[in-house]
């Protein structure tokens, strides 16, 4: 008589508990020995102050209370440079304007590397194919790079956008569209979704040379926002302690069976947790590369055919010889750019929350743009004209600083600051949230004071100073600069002087509908204050782009003839409708699958 099923089960299953116990056993054995090791012989080649750490994890726990209190907090003790243990990562932390003088830009050629992360440039970037290109922004320094930064320099500069103006335009009369349907509810609405889908689609359609559609705009924008989480500091653990990299490794490779005896123990969350953070950014990563490729083969098509619509992709394949780019350098380019108005739609986000309680900022500015207007309606394409407007930009980007860490680098050589010796491959962050708060560059740095930008003054209120260097660290200095600056500040500019000239903003909580129209949706898991606090009302103090919470805008249409004149015609004023065939209707030039229907008939 054979073994009873339900002794045979038993056994099987305890033979199996034995080799996974094993199996963690030995794996905690390992972390022992690791651990001991790190202890004696853990990194600590920057002789610089800096927070004591634990065995093997060393500050990475610390700094999950938030990056900017805890690197605050830091500074206050151990000055503007000091050093960070991740792991067995190196982390020199740069805090003041004068220490980014020291590095940046007197060293920059020492500091113009970029590191890599498992998150990043593993399960994302390279999640489809070991080959696969990063972006240039995040790519370790090279020739290569310098090359690819020439091309791109010549397609972002402030000379070249105004041949890019009918494609922002479009957007610009699109975005009003939408703020009127949202005044016309007469509910609060959150106007993130207004704000990306309009940088971000600008950026998209400007670089390969069509106007998308909503479907598209839409996943460019959230893939783009998402995308952008997989790059934070001191988090995932496993981008700073290989052996635990190597574990979950084994674990993912073992995961049906191991989730069956980890559940009972409660182990499983973690382990069901690392496996989604894996396969999200694949899944990113997939729809990254699927319309990046698809949307360079349409170029190369409307090339071949003789379309001589100006684009960023199109320019540099017109002044390359054919060949020159492979498909993966190609590939490298478009997802560089394609979400570069990113910053952009969440500093405005920011902002529009933030004015929205205060009514007073407001009605200076709507009495600016009628003063330099004549009250007829502003030219957003006519970028700085209106002082106070370009002055609420620039402070929304040193106050909420949206890009809390900046962009990593890694120095390139060994270098010696201030007698200290930083060797190669040190992981370097400049904090450019601490470093835009800096009292000696801004006084009332906790304030958020427009007035600091106008009238001669740059950076503070008590005293007049020429425009040196740049006015925040929000899109980095010295070398590896970003690039879109210029775009970025254009964008910015169009979308807030139309919405400050045709609409008065109101806070107001948000009803069920609006809440599930919150864009993206991880925004939706709370409502921020009125304060719109830059720490506290973010999604998660550890992202490196500090995106804001949900917040209720009520708005109001000042002169409702006015916008009304301005949809059905006063838009055709800024004639920017530039297309290949002038004979053609303005859409007859585009494929149809890339219209948006809704906005035909109002050209």
């Amino acid at each position: 008589m054979g073994m009873p099923t339900s002794l045979a089960q038993s056994l099987t299953t305890l033979s199996a508990s034995k080799y996974y116990g094993a199996l963690i056993f030995f794996g905690l054995l390992l972390l022992c020995l690791y651990a001991s090791r790190n202890l004696l012989l853990g990194p600590r080649r920057v002789k610089l102050p800096g927070p004591s750490g634990l065995p093997l994890v060393g500050n990475l726990f610390q700094m999950r209370a938030g990056h900017a209190r805890s690197l605050a907090d830091w500074t206050k003790l151990y000055g503007g440079m000091f050093r960070l243990s991740l792991g067995e990562r190196e982390a020199v932390i740069i805090n003041t304007y004068a220490d980014v003088n020291k590095t940046l830009i007197q060293q920059g050629a020492a500091f113009q590397s970029r590191p890599e992360f498992k998150l990043w440039h593993g399960a994302f970037s390279r999640a489809l194919d070991p080959d696969a290109p990063t972006t240039i922004g995040t790519t370790k320094f090279s020739e290569q790079i310098s090359k690819y930064r020439r091309l791109l320099t010549a397609q972002t500069s402030a000379a070249k956008l105004p041949s890019f103006n009918h494609f922002a335009a479009r957007r610009y009369f699109r975005l009003v569209r939408l703020l009127a349907d949202s005044a016309k509810s007469g509910v609060a609405h959150d106007l993130g979704f207004h704000f990306w889908t309009t940088t971000i689609g600008v950026s998209a359609d400007i670089l390969f040379g069509q106007r998308f559609g909503e479907d598209m705009t839409r996943l460019v924008a959230d893939v783009n926002i998402k995308a952008f989480r997989q790059r934070s500091l001191a988090t995932p653990v496993h981008d700073y302690i290989p052996l635990v990299a190597t574990g979950e490794q084994l674990l993912l490779t073992l995961a049906s069976p191991l989730r069956l005896i980890l559940r009972p123990l409660g182990f499983s969350t973690w382990l069901d947790s690392v496996y989604e953070a894996e396969e999200h950014a694949k899944e990113l990563r997939d729809a990254e590369v699927a319309y990046c490729k698809e949307l360079l083969q349409d170029l190369h098509k409307r090339l071949d055919a003789g379309d001589p619509t100006p684009s960023q992709m199109g320019d540099i394949f017109r002044t390359i010889d054919d060949g020159t780019l492979t498909p993966n350098e190609e590939l490298r380019l478009a997802t560089t750019l394609t979400g570069s108005g990113m910053s952009g739609g969440t500093g405005l986000t920011w902002l529009a929350a933030h004015l929205a309680a205060h009514p007073e900022m407001q009605e200076k500015a709507f009495r600016a743009i009628e003063e330099e207007y004549g009250g007829e309606v502003p030219d957003p394409l006519d970028t700085d004209r209106v002082e106070y407007i370009k002055a609420l930009g620039t402070e929304a980007g040193r106050y909420f600083a949206s890009i809390r860490l900046g962009f990593p680098r890694e120095t390139h050589e060994d270098v010696t600051v201030d007698g200290v010796l930083i060797p190669k491959g040190v992981l370097v962050v400049y904090n450019s949230y601490q470093i835009n708060r800096d009292p000696q560059r801004y006084d009332s740095p906790e304030e958020f004071v427009p007035e600091r930008w106008m009238d001669g003054h740059y950076g503070r209120t008590d005293v007049k100073q020429p425009k040196v260097g740049v006015p925040h660290l929000n899109h980095g200095a010295g070398r590896r600069v970003c690039m879109g600056v210029p775009n970025v500040n254009k964008l910015f500019y169009g979308n807030l002087v139309l919405l400050l000239h045709f609409f008065k903003l109101e806070r107001a909580p948000l009803g069920d509908a609006a809440r599930d129209a919150v864009f993206p949706k991880l925004r939706a898991v709370g409502e921020a204050s009125l304060e719109m606090h830059p720490i506290d009302d973010q999604v998660s103090v550890c992202d490196p782009q500090a995106l804001p919470l949900a917040a209720g805008i009520k708005l109001t249409v000042r002169d409702p003839q006015a916008l009304a004149r301005w949809l059905a015609e006063g838009h055709r004023e800024l004639d920017q409708w530039e297309r290949p065939n002038p004979t053609l209707n303005a859409f007859e030039s585009m494929p149809s699958e890339i219209v948006d229907p809704g906005i035909r008939g109002h050209y």
